[in-house]
């Protein structure tokens, strides 16, 4: 210790950070919090997406299911290339067009669309022949901002699938 205050230079080495020493730190350091930044960003909008997949699996599974109850000889389930659900005409809402299910949430201000999923289905003719069954196709579609969908799909769109054989149910 005696030495350090009879030398000016090894005192003034001692004394702290220098002013290179702390920009590195501040770099580093800003790099750092830039990185958490983009990390929580993309965790946000991975999370809406993942929350908007799972409505969609729950209006796909319901409207599968409405199907399902549907008498075999109804109109409903005559075969038919990818068209909106006739029982989804939404005809009275400014807001919703046909085939559309919209999930609101209430607000001081009233009700808001959080999302919107469109609802598309087909029925196939059993290409075997038999008259007794039919093979159902559901799809429930929506709009992710700035998120694109990276896998192919038939609208190009975020997109929940579900198919289903169903029985003549008539007897």
């Amino acid at each position: 210790m005696d030495q350090v205050m009879r030398h000016p230079k090894l005192r003034r080495r001692s004394a702290g950070f220098t002013l290179i020493e702390l920009m590195i730190t501040l770099t580093v350091l800003g790099t750092g919090m830039l990185a958490m930044l983009v990390l929580q960003t993309q965790a946000l909008a991975d999370g809406a997406r993942g929350k908007h997949t799972s409505g969609a699996a729950m209006v796909a599974k319901d409207q599968l299911e409405r199907l399902q109850r549907m008498p075999f000889s109804g109109a409903d389930l005559q075969p038919v290339a990818w068209a909106s659900p006739p029982w989804l005409p939404n005809t009275g809402d400014p807001v919703l067009g046909p085939g559309d299910i919209g999930v609101r949430v209430t607000q001081p201000g009233g009700d808001v669309f959080e999302k919107v999923y469109t609802v598309w289905y087909r029925v196939i003719a059993d290409p075997g022949g038999n008259t007794q069954m039919r093979f159902v196709d559901l799809e429930v579609v929506w709009d992710e901002a700035k998120i694109t969908n990276n896998r192919p799909t038939r609208t190009g769109r975020p997109t929940v699938a579900l198919s289903t054989v169903i029985v003549n149910n008539d007897r």
